[in-house]
């Protein structure tokens, strides 16, 4: 009987013990830089601080552009906008793409925020950037 005892409590013990190797959930956090251009290329960057735990399945840069005069401007930008998708593996650190087509065409108001789609469909934005020509 006393064996018994001593395995049971021994089981319950061991049952709670373990908690110290719970690695808590991170969250996916990244930031929108300002782009640059380099000759006839504009490099988009997106700084990544945490991947976080769901693997993301496309990420990029969407933005708007619009004429001056015209109204109504979708200051916060999503992928049903345009978008500019990166070709590379989404990392730590700074994540970079050289577009090369005229995505400013003569606008004057231009709006863009990085963007990634995570592998559930959920879509996660950076800060927005905005610039007037």
């Amino acid at each position: 009987m006393k064996t018994l005892t001593i395995a049971v409590l021994s089981m319950i013990l061991l049952a709670f013990s373990c908690n110290d190797h719970v690695i808590p959930a991170s969250e996916l956090s990244f930031k929108t830089l300002p782009f640059e251009h380099v000759d006839t290329t504009t490099i988009f960057k997106i700084r990544v601080d945490d991947q976080g735990k769901k693997p993301v399945n496309e990420y990029g840069i969407v933005y708007t552009a619009y004429f001056r005069g015209v109204g109504n401007h979708n200051l916060d930008p999503t992928v049903d906008d345009s978008k500019i998708k990166f070709d590379t593996a989404f990392m730590l650190g700074i994540n970079q793409f050289g577009y090369t087509k005229d995505f400013i065409n003569g606008k004057t108001f231009f709006y863009y925020r990085a963007y990634a789609i995570l592998d559930d469909g959920s879509v996660i934005y950076g800060n927005r950037i905005s610039l007037t020509i």
